[in-house]
């Protein structure tokens, strides 16, 4: 149950942004539908694996203005991933 509300924190934590997170064991999908949310994730992310929150991040984004852009990630801080992006 914990695990839940660590993913409830996440997505209200990213509630401004258009996408949708889902939860794999300690690996993350979130998958953005516009481009500017994801350039921003992609973005602050390597700073965000330099604080250790993150690791590993594999982006699928496809060419097309209506196509919806991947990413998925380990998850080392489920917290300090949450402080982080609310910090932004």
């Amino acid at each position: 149950m914990k695990s839940n509300t660590k993913i409830e924190n996440l997505r209200e934590a990213l509630k401004d942004r258009e996408c949708k997170v889902e939860k794999h064991s300690s690996v993350m999908e979130i998958t953005f539908e516009n481009l500017e949310d994801a350039n921003w994730f992609e973005s602050i992310f390597e700073d965000y694996q330099e604080k250790s929150a993150v690791s590993c991040l594999m982006s699928m984004r496809p060419k097309g203005q209506n196509s919806r852009h991947k990413f998925v990630f380990n998850v080392r801080d489920m917290d300090k991933f949450i402080k982080l992006l609310k910090e932004e």
